[in-house]
């Protein structure tokens, strides 16, 4: 069959920024359905220009569209033009997983795909190909005779069976990294440790499933020959199993990979792991993403961070010690926040001495724990909205506003400092400052 995979346009904060990677998740499943027979076109509207609205789809049998929740608006869009032309259309992602009896109730498009794809969309894709239109598949939703058919969806167990991403077409991203070319691997899904604020855990499971070391090495040495000199591992938790990712790091040193690369980590599975650290930076890691969230543990029991930070610069400087840049998360906005916690954090972060520091606005997205908390009190309808630089719910002590101004303050604070200027040079200090005010004046 003749497939044709959308991935909507995010003209977020790391966009503005020049950070744009490719979408995985669609890659591996058109990588998993050409296995199979299929013909497979891939659409990133990030690095390509797609007229949406006048493009002829039907040529193709099937168009699958991936959405997470501030793209939805335009995903949303996209599946009605589709619709119209009388192509079979399915939405997948972690929005239309935790969305969709609404999506499927307002016609939106004809089937969702619950959690990862690469099980259910071949079988889909058969059962159409027999004319079978009401297939009972795990993972599948869709109406029949006005009810809502849902089953739970099954993970992928053994993730080395799945084929790598379809790196067919991967000119159009120029994403750098340490002055390389760069790009993202996934060698893990699954995230256990379930914060309120994210929907990690629910769309990919709490259970991590891992990919064995030798499979991940494959991999590295096809982007090697692809000249990629750079990667981002973007598993929720690449440093959880500390014996794999030594292992995983011995391997990239003895095959002679020579990548740069930063990954995601947390700060309690570092702490005192000074082993693990040492390997990571002997194998080419020059930086880790760690979601500090706040200065005050009242705030981090709210989010279920299960940590606390006062373990913040012990790690700082044990990554210090090893040549790794702490690239530091903060959240602002907690229920529990005042304006004194949200300035407590700031100083927090000033003095962490971190090379890279994001901010973002606590905001409810569909699927996570805080979302049930809050949703009747969410007063913004534009999911576009939902960014992470803007307060879509009344909260109990800022206005939109305020949490506006102090979220372009903590910016200002940490990126005006003579370090970070002389470190990373006035034209990104102004790029990412000017994004901060636009994010923080957009309403």
């Amino acid at each position: 069959m003749r497939i044709l995979l959308v991935n909507p346009s995010n003209k977020g904060y790391y966009y503005r920024l020049g950070a744009v990677y490719p979408p995985l998740g669609l890659f591996y499943i058109s990588s998993t359905l050409k296995k199979i027979g299929h013909s497979v076109r891939v659409i990133d509207m990030n690095v390509e220009p797609f007229d949406w609205r006048n493009f002829d789809y039907s040529s193709f049998d099937v168009v699958g569209v991936s959405t997470d929740t501030v793209r939805f608006p335009l995903a949303k869009q996209i599946c009605q033009v589709v619709k119209s032309q009388g192509v079979i259309t399915v939405m997948g992602g972690p929005h239309a997983t935790a969305e969709y009896e609404k999506i499927l109730t307002d016609g939106i498009c004809d089937y969702v795909v619950l959690g990862e794809g690469e099980v259910v969309l071949p079988k889909l894709l058969e059962a159409l190909k027999n004319n079978e239109r009401k297939p009972d598949l795990s993972g599948l939703c869709y109406i029949e005779n006005g009810t809502i058919v849902s089953k739970k969806p099954e993970f992928v167990e053994d993730l080395d069976l799945l084929p790598f991403p379809d790196r067919e077409n991967f000119t159009a991203y120029r994403t750098m990294f340490d002055k390389k070319m760069a790009t993202s691997v996934i060698t893990s899904r699954g995230c256990p440790f379930n914060c309120e604020f994210c929907s990690a855990s629910q769309f990919m499971g709490m259970r991590i499933r891992k990919r064995s070391v030798e499979n991940v090495v494959e991999e590295l040495k096809i982007l090697k020959k692809m000249n990629y000199g750079s990667v981002i591992f973007f598993d929720d938790n690449f440093t959880i199993d500390k014996t794999r990712t030594i292992k995983l790091c011995e391997q990239m040193l003895k095959e002679n990979l020579n990548f740069s690369w930063w990954a995601f980590s947390r700060a309690d599975e570092l702490l005192g792991k000074e082993d693990l650290v040492e390997a990571m930076s002997k194998a080419g890691c020059k930086m880790l993403f760690i979601g500090f969230e706040s200065a005050e543990d009242e705030i981090l029991q709210e989010y279920n961070k299960k940590l606390s930070s006062s373990i913040a610069f012990d790690v700082a400087k044990l990554l210090k010690k090893y040549k790794i840049d702490l690239f530091a998360s903060f959240i602002m906005g907690a229920l529990n926040d005042t304006k004194e916690s949200i300035k407590k954090t700031i100083k927090f972060a000033k003095k962490l001495g971190a090379e890279i520091v994001q901010f973002s606005i606590m905001t409810p997205y569909p699927g996570t724990k805080l979302y049930e908390k809050l949703k009747s009190k969410i007063t913004v309808k534009d999911l576009s909205m939902f960014d992470g630089t803007n307060l879509v719910f009344q909260h109990p002590k800022f206005s939109p506003d305020e949490l506006k101004k102090l979220f372009f303050k903590a910016y200002y604070s940490i990126y005006s400092t003579p370090r970070l200027i002389f470190k990373r040079g006035i034209p990104f200090l102004i790029k990412l400052l000017s994004t901060g005010q636009q994010a923080a004046y957009s309403m």
